[in-house]
């Protein structure tokens, strides 16, 4: 998936021989600006495919792109449960495995202490 981001980054492509741009030195590098994502919106973009495909009635691919929303921290597991767009998901096995994985509250009194 390859998205426009808000976070910039300038990634060096090569080495130039000659006088360096900054002066005073020899060589210098070209580079190119580019745009990434943050954690933030690594979240927000697998959550959303995931809702896209529990509505498509894709189950396995909208549990594997709610894992990755949560491995990028996305921990809000009331608005995963209560979100209607997800709804297809709700008592499939792969979903109760996904939450019981990464809810504190699916996991019961013992869940307090840890994943």
């Amino acid at each position: 998936m390859s998205l426009p981001g808000s976070r910039p980054d300038i990634l060096r492509t090569a080495n130039v021989p000659g006088p360096s741009p900054v002066g005073g030195s020899k060589g210098g590098t070209q580079d190119r600006f580019v745009q990434n994502l943050d954690e933030f919106e690594f979240q927000a973009a697998h959550y959303n495919v995931a809702c896209a495909h529990a509505c498509l009635g894709n189950v396995g691919d909208a549990v594997n792109n709610l894992q990755k929303a949560f491995e990028y921290g996305f921990d809000n597991f009331a608005t995963v449960r209560a979100d209607p767009d997800l709804g297809n998901l709700e008592g499939t096995r792969e979903f109760d495995a996904l939450m019981k994985k990464w809810d504190p509250k699916s996991r019961g009194i013992m869940g307090l202490f840890g994943k």
